[in-house]
Formats: structure tokens, sequence, C-alpha cells
């Protein structure tokens, strides 16, 4: 499992980094890799690099948002199964159907805990196309 946890805070990063290591622990999921990025930009560069299977990403952040990464995932066919889950501050019903239907998966509201993290796991992973 490749997750990429995009936000400009190194903060939340590492947050978001801890409770995947948590969530991904093994026996259940033997390999995990997560990679960090603090901006969209960034988050481009490492999609090249490697197939990732999950981003939690951040809407406001400089260079590109979240928002242009979603565009930008969205339209790279090699990256159609990339499951993305926002986790920002946005939180308003106009702003989470917007994410969504730009190709969203989940959305997380700023502050989340780790049972709402978990929660939202739990539902993208069980929506994951099998290999």
């Amino acid at each position: 499992m490749n997750i990429l946890v995009v936000d400009d805070s190194k903060i939340v990063r590492r947050v978001l980094n801890n409770t995947m290591q948590r969530y991904f622990k093994a026996p259940a999921w033997p390999t995990l890799n997560v990679f960090e990025a603090e901006d969209g930009v960034l988050a481009m560069k490492e999609m090249q690099k490697q197939p990732i299977d999950i981003i939690l990403l951040d809407w406001n952040m400089p260079n590109m948002n979240g928002e242009e990464v979603v565009e930008a995932v969205r339209a790279n066919k090699e990256w159609n199964k990339t499951r993305i889950v926002m986790a920002t501050t946005e939180g308003s019903k106009e702003s989470v159907l917007k994410m969504i239907k730009k190709g969203a998966n989940g959305y997380m509201v700023k502050p989340f805990n780790e049972e709402a993290i978990f929660k939202t796991m739990d539902t993208i992973i069980a929506r994951m196309p099998k290999p």
C-alpha cells in the first residue's frame, strides 16, 4: 500500500503519516509506504515516481492547491484507481460536493481525530477495486 500525504503543514503531514502507520499495521498490510509532499507540485512529482493507492490531500496549499491536484489526478488515465481523500478545513456542504464531483473519494474536515481517520479509511479501503 502506497499512501501520499499532501499538506503544507509539516505537523499535519506527521500526524497523518503516524496514523497511517497505525492503521495499516502488519500482518494485515505487510508493506506500507507513506510519502509526503508539502504542496500539489511536489505531490505530482511523487505520483510520477511510484504508483500511489491513496492520497490524503489538503485543499489550501501554495503552488498547486488540492482542487488542482484532484483535477490533475483524474485527468491522468494511469492514476484512475488512486483514491483521494480530502483532509481539509473546507467543510461546507458546497465544498464537499464540489470535490466529490471533481473526483475525491472521501472527505475529512480538520480538526480530525484518529477514530475519524480510521473510519474514513475503512470506507475507502472497502470501496477500492480488488487487485
